[in-house]
């Protein structure tokens, strides 16, 4: 299967090239860029009822592009469709290819779709048991504005973090509990999307819990609010101090990073920074409280 879409890559490719080598006529020739597409999710602190899964699989029937005047175009998966992974290996800043180089036309491109057909959960149990989740409707379409100029032969290389602290939610988690697929999804290119970084001390860490970092980003119903981004789960690494990092994210925004030590405790947030859109440029790593373990 991979050979045949490398032939069928590799004929576009020399259809590209004599296209516009030939240019000729009176029409001039048409362009086309390459275009990458990759996936990845955060460390994410999962719902009450979640807290003992160990896979998590979603199974995507298409990955979509719209070009501006256009209309929508399917793009090849890198394996089937369907394609199936696991969005609890892709954390830490991994990341699966979707979609594998494939030539678009020069232009504006505005929106990605991503359809996802079934998800399966995983739980550390003894057996292990693997539940269905459910997907509100028979494919799952979720469709976001993101926007990307196809306009040389240079990789466009689009990373989407499916946000699973954000996605997965979980009904009656106090008796039987069942699963549910919402996708909340952030795209970001790859070469401009900005880092932050953190250490905390391991004096800060209670025993027998782990930290709860949370992302906000400013509210858009309400002035001067935040509304909350990403959430992660940060591990005591048994080195001090106890490095971690939010990836993947959308540069020159402004950016609320809440720290709780006790998550059981509600009111309590232990360390809390404001970071401005000035600090996350493009490509590169903000360092929370100055760079000294938190």
């Amino acid at each position: 299967m991979k050979l045949y879409r490398l032939l069928i890559f590799l004929t576009i490719t020399s259809s590209f090239i004599i296209i516009t080598a030939c240019g000729g006529g009176g029409g001039g020739s048409i362009g086309y860029g390459e275009v990458i597409v990759h996936m990845t999710d955060a460390k994410p602190l999962l719902p009450e009822g979640a807290e003992n899964v160990t896979n998590l699989w979603i199974t995507i029937a298409d990955v979509s592009v719209h070009k501006s005047g256009g209309g929508w175009i399917s793009l090849p998966l890198e394996e089937g469709p369907p394609h199936t992974i696991d969005l609890l290996q892709l954390i830490n800043g991994n990341t699966t290819e979707i979609v594998p180089p494939v030539l678009l036309e020069y232009g504006k491109y505005t929106q990605i779709r991503l359809i996802v057909d079934s998800a399966t959960i995983r739980f550390d149990n003894e057996p292990t048991t693997d539940s269905p989740v459910v997907i509100p409707l028979k494919h799952l379409k979720t469709d976001k504005n993101f926007l990307f100029d196809v306009d040389e032969p240079k990789a466009v290389n689009i990373v989407i973090d499916f946000d699973l602290s954000q996605s997965l939610v979980v009904t009656d988690p106090l008796g039987t509990p069942s699963y549910k697929i919402n996708p909340v999804i952030h795209i970001v290119r790859a070469a401009e999307a900005a880092t932050i970084k953190g250490e905390i001390s391991q004096g800060s860490f209670i025993v027998g819990q782990n930290a709860e970092v949370t992302l906000f980003i400013p509210s858009t119903g309400i002035q001067g609010g935040y509304e909350e981004y990403t959430k992660i789960e940060v591990s005591e690494s048994g080195t001090d101090p106890t490095e971690f990092s939010i990836y993947w994210l959308v540069p020159d925004e402004d950016y609320r990073v809440e720290i709780k030590f006790d998550p059981d405790f509600v009111n309590g947030v232990d360390f809390s920074e404001d970071v401005s859109a000035n600090d996350v440029k493009p490509g590169e790593v903000w360092n929370l409280n100055e760079g000294i373990s938190i």
